[in-house]
């Protein structure tokens, strides 16, 4: 059994079944988020060793990001995403579609934010920005009769 299974039998053995659809969302996460790691890696020509250099951190450990195996932080996707010159939003598009199909079945509030944060960032236009902006917050204000 090798680490990531046991971690993973931990997790069940410690959170109730109410918790399993929120786990099969965050591993398709994980992986979809490593296989664009991978992706934007391989467009930028760079290799599993450039990227470990850069970030200071040994090439079995990127490996591990783009397989999925282990998540990837906040400040390390940043850190990732400066070096590959893309958005960090451009690491939660997905071309295939598991992750919308792992959210089918639960909750997919969190899938459509994410899809408004990524549409959001490919406005380049800053007045048109401002102006989704201030629409959508318009949709969070009560009406007043």
């Amino acid at each position: 059994m090798n680490c990531a299974q046991k971690n993973e039998l931990t997790m069940k053995s410690s959170q109730g079944s109410g918790s399993a659809d929120r786990r099969k969302r965050s591993r398709v996460l994980d992986a979809e988020v490593g296989q664009s790691i991978r992706q934007h890696r391989k467009n930028a020509k760079m290799t599993l060793q450039g990227l470990a250099d850069r970030l200071g951190i040994a090439y079995q450990q990127v490996q591990k990001y783009e397989t999925g195996v282990n998540r990837v932080g906040a400040g390390r996707l940043m850190e990732i995403a400066e070096i590959l010159g893309v958005p960090v939003a451009s690491f939660f598009e997905t071309s295939h579609g598991a992750l919308e199909e792992a959210n089918a079945d639960a909750d997919t509030d969190a899938a459509m934010q994410r899809q408004m944060i990524v549409a959001f960032s490919r406005i380049k236009d800053p007045q048109k920005r401002k102006t989704a902006l201030a629409y959508v917050k318009s949709l969070t204000e009560p009406d007043t009769p």
